[in-house]
């Protein structure tokens, strides 16, 4: 690939991410006033930073190239499967009674959740997809 190509492919990447970053703090907004207007956690407060982490983790694996075709890497499918059951068992826990559960709720609540769910989108573009690297 050309230094051309390269350097076009980091300036629609940036844009992208500046795009992303201002969309995911205005829907983190919204989430926050809503649950604050209603109470109601457990609606966009709990599905929104879920939806805009994993979806920032997606965006952040696109960093190193496109999708060239399908592959699974099981290495890091371990990974994605780990973080992907840990964000589902967060989930869970806010609707049924499950074991260590508020504890569970506690831990995550202070951005784990996003977090966890960057590594969950990151690794499942890693593992699903074999990357044309721009470099």
């Amino acid at each position: 690939m050309s230094n051309y190509a390269r350097n076009l492919y980091s300036v629609i990447w940036s844009i992208g991410a500046i795009l992303i970053i201002y969309y995911s703090s205005t829907l983190l907004e919204f989430a926050q006033d809503w649950s604050s207007k209603t109470f109601n956690i457990r609606g966009y407060h709990l599905w929104i930073p879920i939806i805009v982490s994993l979806f920032s983790g997606i965006y952040l694996a696109l960093m190193k190239g496109i999708p060239k075709h399908v592959r699974l890497d099981s290495s890091k499918f371990v990974v994605f499967a780990i973080s992907f059951a840990t964000l589902v068992y967060f989930v869970l826990s806010f609707y049924l009674a499950l074991p260590l559960g508020h504890t569970f709720i506690r831990i995550m609540s202070f951005n784990g959740q996003f977090f966890i769910g960057l590594i969950s989108g990151y690794s499942m573009m890693l593992s699903l997809f074999k990357v044309k690297d721009v470099n």
